[in-house]
């Protein structure tokens, strides 16, 4: 791809199971054109204190591929970082982190979403933050950060989610952005601004949250020492996208989509996000603090989104199967369930929500238990293993679509699917039938194309 210096972006795009940097430009037809450059793996680290994330592991590969945007002699006009939510890193004093960040499916968080609804009470909860009841939740981790490492806890001066840390690595700036402080449970995305009398109730912290940003903006610039081990130069460091899925529903805005009323979207990856666009929030009690929640677009827009298992589940049965030599690869893999999805013998449908599918050791597993447990066929080969995933994964698209027409009185005939597991046709096909739903397919890096849109946008502010 050939690039006029100065017109070229930098966006880091790191999930929960690998990163990727990739360089972008605006297209004469609007279009954002991109090219990855480096894409490195990501896995959290179990060890006897917990579930940690590498971040200067992490940290590491991003100065690797800003050093090769140096070898090639490009200027960038931006850089900006998302990632996933919910995580974050406690710092101290002076800007240092206290512990590496902990991952969201740290056994330690278990349970402690039903025990802040029982001490604070789940109307006042849902009405303040719009955040789902989900163990994971910034709020959740924080709590339990004041139960298991109380010392720790107050020591510490700054909490950063994981983007706004390494946007922090970066140029220095310790702020957040309303896309990212939405996925916390701490964020009050009507009034856009903390939910300090939530953290408050909860003997919690609220000194330590970052400013906020609503929009896109310029956080600083590449510090000396950044400069020094890239060669890059003084390149603008972008705020305003942090969450991955912010990113991507904050591009489809920009798309000709249908209307709102009559439009679902899927950002999937690990995680399936599936959403639709808001005025506002809903009438308390409308919907199901456990199921929905409110998150922000990078303009402060709202969206109702729900969280469902998308890739993980396949995901982690490609690592077993490949450790067996079995050919993992995608087109392999969906061919194959495919063929198993046109047996004769009945297919067994899993709830990819269940506990047991949260962090097991072995996934196939995990899945043949949940099956004989229910009295469902037990999958047999990769194949239709793979089938039972993907039909699985179907039939929680088509509930939560369905609940969402009931609860929001919309007929939302159209699903555009973005993100990688977009290109899934098999599933895209059976999503349609179970569903009811006209599917178009949107980029697979529909994150990393939102997170430069956000950048022109901060540059031309």
């Amino acid at each position: 791809m050939n690039y006029r210096n100065g017109q070229v972006y930098l966006a880091f795009d790191l999930g929960a199971s690998s990163g990727r940097a990739f360089l972008g430009r605006a297209e004469p037809n609007g279009r954002i054109s991109l090219e990855e450059i480096h894409r490195f793996s990501n896995a959290p680290v179990q060890t006897d204190e917990g579930l940690f994330w590498d971040i200067d592991a992490l940290f590491e590969q991003m100065i690797h591929a800003m050093r090769l945007v140096s070898r090639r002699g490009l200027r960038l006009r931006a850089i900006g970082v998302d990632t996933w939510g919910v995580d974050f890193a406690l710092l101290d004093e002076a800007g240092e982190l206290l512990e590496r960040p902990r991952c969201y499916r740290d056994s330690r968080n278990a349970g402690m979403s039903r025990r802040i609804v029982e001490r604070i009470g789940a109307e006042r909860l849902a009405g303040r933050t719009g955040s789902m009841f989900q163990d994971h939740a910034s709020l959740c981790q924080l709590a339990a950060a004041a139960e298991y490492a109380p010392e720790l806890l107050a020591r510490a001066k700054t909490l950063l989610f994981i983007p706004d840390l390494l946007r922090q690595r970066l140029c220095g700036s310790a702020g957040s952005d309303c896309t990212v402080a939405s996925t916390s449970q701490m964020y009050d995305a009507v009034r856009r601004q903390w939910a300090t009398d939530i953290l408050a109730e909860l003997d919690l912290p609220a000194e330590i949250l970052p400013p906020i940003t609503s929009g896109p903006a310029i956080a600083g610039t590449l510090s000396r020492v950044i400069q020094e081990k890239t060669h890059l130069g003084a390149v603008p460091v972008v705020v305003g996208a942090g969450h991955d899925t912010g990113a991507a529903f904050g591009l489809c805005i920009t798309e000709d989509l249908p209307p709102p009323e009559d439009l679902v979207i899927i950002s999937s990856g690990t995680w399936s996000i599936l959403g639709i666009f808001v005025d506002e929030h809903l009438p308390a009690g409308v919907l199901e603090p456990t199921r929905f929640g409110y998150e922000a677009n990078p303009d402060g827009s709202l969206r109702i989104i729900r969280n469902l298992t998308g890739a993980w589940l396949i995901e982690q049965c490609r690592k077993v199967w490949s450790a067996m030599g079995v050919d993992c690869s995608y087109e392999a893999l969906v061919a194959a369930a495919r063929a198993a999805g046109g047996e004769d013998n009945a297919s067994a449908v899993v709830d990819p929500q269940w506990e047991g599918f949260r962090n097991p050791p072995d996934m196939p597993d995990a899945i043949a238990e949940y099956c004989r447990s229910t009295r469902q066929p037990v999958p047999q080969t990769p194949g239709q293993f793979a089938h039972v995933i993907f039909a699985s994964l179907a039939e929680s698209y088509t509930e939560t679509i369905t609940e969402l027409r009931e609860k929001t009185n919309q007929p939302l005939r159209n699903l555009y699917m973005i993100g990688g597991m977009s290109q899934n046709e098999y599933l895209n096909e059976l999503t349609a039938e179970h569903a009811g739903v006209i599917i178009s397919v949107g980029p697979a890096e529909a994150t990393a194309m939102g997170n430069i849109a956000v950048q022109m946008q901060a540059m031309e502010a």
